[in-house]
């Protein structure tokens, strides 16, 4: 068997420097090669050279156009044009009203609506056979909700996928957890808005044909992961894979619905579902008290449809947390109602204080102890 002795240039701080390599063993398949073998540079082990060779550099990540860095301002243009039709007196006596002990109860129920969230994510890694302690799983939800303020859509909120990487899940696996609760927060909160608003109209066919649609959505939905999750992809989906990016989307795709498939299991699903409605209670009970503490005398019906849509404005990629859209929408729907918008803004603006200020308050404390953990 043929020996070499090889040596490699490295070069650093502008200065070429020469180091032995010593004597290596060639792969059989280039004893017979005449022309010796590239170097690397790396510190990685040797690597066949057509491996070497088959290497491409990262392709750099695309910068996000100008149009979608601003469209969250349009949120704000739509605060500011709100905020044009009010009375200012007004406005600022409704806010005279709330007392302190007002905002405390508020605060505890978000705080509760937190936790019972944790709980209902650590219950779906269980039914995807990972296990996380509690304090991990606390601290990095709750350094998530700190991101979650900041970010549009509230994608910050993935953040706490971290907790898992670093224990060896899969990244489509340890968001699929993060993409499924979600995904019931949104179900769960359209269902209340869709329902409750047609019977506050009075009109019981439209709830029932809304909570029609929103079963058959799910029962599609099902399907769809259950045909993502499959080991070999359909036929219409064969396509995709002919593509480099295609097959890798393609494969980080069905990696997340395989993570998924397992919480859909009756008895996970119920779970997560009781779960859902429970922390749910917390926001809408926040909700309550600060209209009580606002003098709003209406149906607690119409204030939970009406918090409902405003909930789901957050997600638009036009505002941060909803602003904007969430005041707009408490203004057109209680005013109807008798009530004045300088306290239906005040309603608005009060619930989202009350949900951000405990969001960047223990999403500052649940970072600070993460990166404890993590030291």
């Amino acid at each position: 068997m043929h020996r070499v002795c090889c040596t490699e240039n490295v070069y650093g701080h502008g200065h070429g420097h020469v180091i032995e390599r010593g004597l290596r063993e060639l792969p059989p398949y280039a004893t017979s090669m005449r022309t010796p073998l590239p170097m690397s540079t790396s510190t990685t082990p040797d690597m066949p050279p057509t491996a070497e060779a088959n290497i491409t550099p990262p392709a750099a990540r695309p910068k996000p156009g100008r149009i979608r860095r601003w469209l969250p301002l349009l949120g704000l243009v739509l605060l500011g044009w709100v905020f044009s039709r009010l009375d200012r007196g007004a406005f600022a006596s409704a806010f005279n009203q709330i007392s302190a002990g007002t905002i405390a109860l508020s605060c505890a129920w978000f705080g509760g609506n937190a936790w019972l969230k944790v709980l209902r994510w650590q219950r779906l890694l269980h039914s995807q056979g990972i296990a996380l302690p509690h304090r991990v799983a606390l601290a990095a939800f709750l350094s998530s909700q700190f991101y979650a303020q900041v970010t549009v859509g509230r994608v910050g909120e993935f953040m706490r996928i971290e907790a898992l990487l670093e224990r060896g899940v899969r990244p489509g696996t340890a968001l699929a957890a993060c993409v499924f609760d979600r995904l019931l927060d949104v179900f769960v909160v359209l269902s209340l808005g869709v329902c409750l608003a047609a019977l506050g109209m009075g009109d019981r066919r439209i709830a029932i044909a809304a909570a029609a649609s929103m079963i058959a959505l799910s029962l599609f939905g099902v399907w769809a992961l259950s045909v993502l999750g499959r080991a070999e992809p359909a036929r219409y989906l064969a396509p995709l894979t002919r593509t480099r990016f295609g097959a890798r989307a393609l494969g980080f795709v069905r990696e997340l619905a395989q993570g998924v498939l397992p919480m859909l299991r009756p008895r996970a699903l119920a779970e997560a579902s009781a779960w859902t409605l429970l922390a749910w209670c917390g926001y809408f009970a926040a909700l309550f008290v600060l209209a009580d503490g606002l003098g709003i005398v209406v149906s607690r019906v119409l204030l939970t449809a009406t918090a409902a849509f405003a909930a789901l404005s957050s997600l638009l990629p036009i505002t941060i947390s909803g602003l904007g859209a969430r005041e707009l929408i408490y203004i057109e729907v209680l005013q109807r109602r008798g009530v004045p918008a300088e306290s239906a803004a005040a309603l608005s603006l009060l619930h989202l204080g009350v949900m951000s200020g405990m969001a960047i308050v223990l999403g500052f404390a649940g970072s600070v102890w993460r990166a404890r953990q993590r030291s």
